[in-house]
């Protein structure tokens, strides 16, 4: 028998920065058997050269309308700007881990692969158009971090927040396949583009379709579930706080980041027809985000669990975005995921520093006098408390102004009213820390070990990115508009 592939659309040049980075982790796989223990910061610069070589191949991709492999991936700007702002995250992560993995004395190198694994697993799900590859995407990224979030094999703490995260994943993961089973049952079909016609075709007859409705609601619980979206944000706090400060670093952005990738192909590209159907769900995921974050952040002592759920919150303020359906609702919610990389990643890696050099605790008084003992770590934090508040100049500032400009032109004002009144809210938790970190401290300041050439240069690189981009906003948004426009 004689099998033709001729329609099938391979082209390997579309998922060339997938491939990069998965044989990447490959290569490290098996470096690790060979390379002494004491020199496993090797297999971190093999992983950086592999994630920067991803990061050219994602250059041709810009501006371009590739689908490939029967329509399951595409290669566009939309794919291409979460490819770039995923690889920076990675290879960031990978600047400050050997320091942090050998302070726990955690240095594996199962952990780059693993790392790398997520990663590729996140820049494929940024490029799916199909269910299937939508659900391969989400696997790969979550069975790596179900590992990667019980890295500390001998922290009981460790071991629970893998234990509850990959229960409540795997719970997650039967909503997801469950609503794609339904979607295929109404429409016969398993690609975006296929379903999008089939809603099309159908006109009003769509927003009647139950098999249709239910899918897209089950479907929405398990991208919610990924993007730490309320009510379906129960394993955040938990796994934030449990898992090592470094995996939390990387998860908390780039996580959120593939799974807002999904949603906006899904629901902006797919389902424009029905909008009025998914709109109502979706405004009251990000309200009860919205509540949920902001209100029992201010009650937490732990900076790991506020800022757990601070992401909540955010998660809400990025699907104000998506509710208009608009090409400028869309870019401002990339530009949103943009600034929240920075500013949230810069957070809870001066976290990461306090743990590798043995202040291993997030307790919030354990904060204060942060400014007499380590100036620059204090400074750095400030500039990221400030713009997660959302107080100009900062990104945080701008990030928030777009998605708020673009419901004011949609007219939509339940979700706006809450918005702002959360964000006035939310000021107290941040400038809390700042505060406390002003506090004179309770004991004499006392010289600490210095962070590391790399792990200053990331932080410096983030506290820049935040003011940078809160002054000159334009660079970013026109890339996001540019990546948006393609589905309008």
């Amino acid at each position: 028998m004689t099998i033709n592939l001729n329609g099938i659309g391979i082209d390997y040049g579309a998922i060339l920065p997938e491939l990069i980075v998965t044989g990447t982790a490959i290569i490290v796989l098996f470096l690790d058997l060979l390379v002494p223990a004491r020199r496993r910061g090797w297999l971190a610069v093999v992983s950086i050269i592999g994630l920067l070589g991803a990061m050219v191949a994602t250059i041709p991709l810009w501006g371009q309308n590739r689908a490939a492999f029967g329509d399951t991936v595409v290669a566009d700007s939309l794919a291409a700007f979460f490819n770039v702002l995923l690889i920076v995250i990675s290879i960031l992560t990978v600047l400050i881990s050997p320091r942090f993995l050998r302070a726990l004395d955690l240095d594996y190198g199962e952990y780059y692969v693993l790392l790398l694994g997520a990663t590729a697993g996140m820049m494929l799900l940024a490029a799916a158009t199909s269910l299937m590859t939508i659900f391969l995407g989400i696997e790969l990224l979550s069975i790596s971090l179900y590992v990667l979030s019980g890295f500390a094999r001998t922290a009981v703490r460790s071991q629970e927040s893998a234990m509850k995260y990959l229960l409540l994943g795997g719970f997650a993961t039967g909503f997801l396949l469950y609503g794609m089973a339904l979607i295929y049952g109404a429409t016969g079909s398993t690609t975006l583009r296929g379903i999008a016609a089939v809603t099309t075709a159908l006109g009003a007859g769509a927003s009647s379709n139950v098999l249709l409705l239910l899918g897209i609601g089950f479907l929405s619980v398990g991208l919610a579930f990924k993007a730490s979206a309320a009510p379906f944000h129960m394993w955040t706090p938990d796994v934030y706080e449990g898992a090592p400060t470094l995996v939390t670093t990387f998860m908390s952005v780039a996580t959120k980041s593939a799974a807002f990738a999904a949603i906006g192909r899904v629901f902006i590209a797919t389902f424009p027809s029905i909008a009025s159907r998914w709109y109502f769900p979706l405004a009251l995921i990000a309200i009860f985000s919205l509540f949920i974050g902001n209100l029992v952040a201010i009650t937490q002592d732990n900076l790991k669990r506020m800022l757990a759920y601070s992401g909540i919150a955010h998660a809400g303020y990025i699907l104000l975005g998506i509710l208009p359906g608009t090409a400028e609702g869309f870019s401002a919610t990339l530009f949103y995921i943009v600034a929240y990389a920075v500013m949230n990643f810069g957070a809870f890696a001066v976290v990461t520093v306090l743990g590798a050099g043995g202040e291993r605790t997030a307790e919030l008084n354990y904060w204060r006098g942060l400014f007499y003992r380590r100036p620059f770590l204090a400074t750095v934090m400030t500039i990221f408390m400030l713009s997660l508040a959302g107080i100009p100049p900062t990104v945080g500032f701008f990030a928030k102004l777009f998605v708020f400009r673009a419901l004011v032109d949609a007219q939509i004002w339940a979700p706006l009213i809450v918005a702002v009144i959360m964000t006035i809210v939310s000021f107290y938790y941040y400038l809390r820390v700042v505060v406390v970190m002003l506090a004179a401290p309770d004991e004499a300041a006392v010289e600490r070990e210095p962070i590391g050439i790399s792990t200053g240069t990331v932080l410096g690189a983030a506290a820049a990115a935040t003011i940078i981009l809160g002054i000159f906003p334009a660079v970013v948004l026109n890339w996001a508009t540019h990546a948006a426009s393609l589905h309008f």
